[in-house]
């Protein structure tokens, strides 16, 4: 493969989805590329210690802090989003092309083009939708896309589709799915598992996963609603709050202290051994309120080789083939939560069977190789123009 000189560029250094398929692609081309972050964090140590030149150009927190759903008041941050351009098209220099990974790099970058930058690809990962994106940061980021990218990757179709409802162009659009090393998880060991399992002082109980930021939308609640009634299943949440969200963890804490869930839900806040917690779980679940862009969490379920239940919206319709490669659910319903969890952990051969189609439904559609080659396919495409 080709070593393009990309300068990746993002907003945020914590280890969201977005940043973990990055990762990946940065290590790819560590050898002529940079990433240019707006902050720094656990990102920016993981992208060095695989080899990736990290430089930060600090943003104010008004900047960082600004939601996407803010309208209006986005306008007050312009003159900073024009420095921070004049910043990154210095830095563009003798690069092929920026790479945005998120909207807010995006727009930056945008604005880079008009002093004097190479060609901007931005890889889309968010639904572009009014329940998480105000009318005019939509209206913004979908003109600068069609006035400015030469390139819109997408993590799904249904990331694509979106777009296109919002205004974008379709000929911009390339889907490149997310790619995964299924190695992290073929090397967990029975040992790794027992510990785990051990830890939680759990036995043979059924073990239940969900791992997540914590956020409404996230759908925490409909798993510790829907396990209220099996009183034999415990429950790990892994992960925490990234955006100011504390008091839904709050409202969380509060509903599993009920009678019905006392002991019975496990908080391992961020943990940096997915692959082990995953084959300790007995199912894994996927509770999005809203559509997901795309659902690394699932992927990595059935890489873990478990029968995952995901809610039937967005990019879970592309991973999961309902009753052979994982379950799907009417999202938001902890009722029919409930039933296909109660199904998995009465019929522990037919978890099996989910858990092995899945695995090679993951590794043939999902893999890193096909991330990368898709990825490179995009970039020739921009390049060769």
């Amino acid at each position: 493969m080709k070593q393009h000189k990309i300068l990746f560029v993002d907003h945020i250094a914590a280890l969201g989805g977005a940043e973990l398929s990055l990762l990946d692609l940065a290590t790819a081309h560590a050898q002529t590329s940079k990433v240019l972050l707006f902050q720094d964090g656990l990102l920016r140590e993981r992208l060095e210690l695989a080899g990736v030149q990290v430089t930060i150009i600090p943003a104010s927190k008004t900047m960082l802090n600004l939601r996407t759903s803010g309208g209006l008041n986005s306008l007050a941050t312009i003159p900073e989003l024009w420095n921070m351009a004049g910043m990154i098209a210095q830095e563009a220099k003798g690069y092929d092309l920026i790479l945005a990974n998120s909207q807010k790099a995006f727009i930056i970058a945008a604005l880079a083009t008009l002093r004097g930058s190479p060609p901007i690809v931005w890889y889309l990962r968010d639904i572009i939708t009014a329940k998480h994106f105000s009318r005019v940061n939509r209206r913004i980021a979908v003109f600068l896309a069609n006035q400015f990218a030469s390139k819109v990757l997408v993590n799904s179709q249904a990331t694509g589709k979106a777009f296109v409802a919002a205004g974008g162009k379709q000929d911009l659009l390339d889907v490149v799915y997310n790619g995964f090393d299924s190695r992290r998880f073929d090397t967990v060991t029975i040992q790794d598992i027992n510990k785990v399992r051990s830890q939680l002082s759990i036995g043979n109980a059924p073990l239940v996963g969900l791992f997540s930021r914590f956020s409404y939308w996230k759908g925490q609640h409909l798993l510790l609603k829907a396990v209220e009634e099996l009183p034999q299943v415990h429950v790990i949440l892994v992960g925490k709050a990234l955006f100011g969200e504390e008091d839904y963890v709050s409202e969380l804490k509060s509903l599993a202290s009920k009678p019905e869930l006392q002991g019975r839900i496990h908080w391992l806040g961020f943990r940096n051994d997915i692959p082990t917690l995953m084959k300790a779980c007995d199912i894994i679940v996927h509770t999005s309120t809203e559509p997901e862009p795309f659902g690394r969490v699932i992927v990595e379920g059935q890489l873990a080789q478990k029968a995952v239940v995901a809610s039937a919206a967005g990019g879970a319709l592309e991973i999961i083939n309902d009753g052979i490669t994982g379950y799907l659910f009417a999202s938001g319903d902890a009722i029919a939560l409930r039933q296909r969890i109660q199904k998995l952990i009465s019929d522990r051969n037919l978890a099996h069977t989910l858990g092995q189609q899945g695995y090679v439904s993951a590794r043939k559609n999902f893999s890193l190789e096909n991330l990368l080659d898709s990825f490179e396919q995009a970039l020739l495409e921009v390049l060769e123009v």
